[in-house]
């Protein structure tokens, strides 16, 4: 598997990423989170915009992206507006979550921003595209909180991604199954020993799919989300418990 360097974190090497969400709805909160977060031992702080009152209003956006890289010192910053269709909260169409976007990596602030596989749709190589141009690194996200598909389907999904100029192609999918955790593990060692061209974020969730979150050094996952205090899927577990799994399993 390939690594990408974001911010002098190598990312796809060795022990995986761990990233924290802010869900608050408030500049204020937002900001003491970031300010909270930035002492704990995170490589990553997702500001899920979703969440945020003040999205769709420019300047509380710049505010807050301006605030949150003050804060957050060298740590990454992930920038995702997370839409209801993929489990979040903004009802936005392509129009206004593309322009969304642009605002972002056009602020300077975000290291990252998250791109929706399906809500760009077409337009996703050219998002990818105007986010590389301004020196983002791109997520490229796709979500089921139903199911999971098949392991063709979801290696496939991946290799979409990546052909569209993802520097992370990122899957989240539901297990009914032990035999759908299973399926989410493969198709990631998949990814990892036949599509390396970039390292991916994979993850099964709720408490069936756990172990997805703790085993990606081993199976090919690059980061893995947490939680301190407010959780923004299921399954993800607290800080203080990832962290010390994650060295004890490290191949190192």
């Amino acid at each position: 598997m390939s690594c990408i360097t974001v911010r002098g974190c190598v990312i796809g090497q060795g022990r995986p990423k761990v990233i924290l969400p802010i869900v608050e709805e408030t500049e204020q909160a937002v900001l003491a989170q970031g300010q909270a977060f930035a002492q704990l031992a995170a490589d990553c702080i997702e500001f899920r915009a979703d969440w945020f009152a003040g999205w769709r209003d420019a300047a509380a956006l710049s505010r807050c992206l301006t605030g949150l890289r003050a804060v957050l010192g060298d740590k990454l910053l992930l920038v995702t507006l997370r839409t209801q269709a993929e489990g979040g909260r903004a009802n936005a169409a392509f129009p206004e979550y593309a322009a969304f976007c642009r605002r972002v990596w056009e602020s300077g602030c975000a290291d990252l921003v998250d791109i929706e596989f399906f809500t760009a749709g077409a337009g996703l190589p050219g998002l990818i595209a105007q986010a590389h141009a301004h020196g983002t690194a791109v997520v490229c996200s796709s979500h089921d909180f139903a199911k999971t598909p098949s392991q063709a389907e979801m290696t496939a999904r991946l290799c979409a991604m990546q052909a569209a100029g993802a520097d992370l192609p990122k899957l989240a999918v539901m297990p009914q199954s032990r035999r759908d955790v299973l399926a989410l593990l493969a198709a990631t060692a998949e990814m990892a020993e036949r599509h390396p061209e970039t390292p991916v974020i994979t993850m099964s969730m709720g408490a069936l799919g756990a172990v997805s979150r703790i085993c990606g050094e081993a199976m090919g996952s690059a980061m893995t989300f947490a939680s301190a205090g407010k959780a923004s899927a299921p399954g993800q577990i607290e800080l203080d418990v990832l962290a010390p799994i994650l060295d004890r399993l490290s191949l190192a």
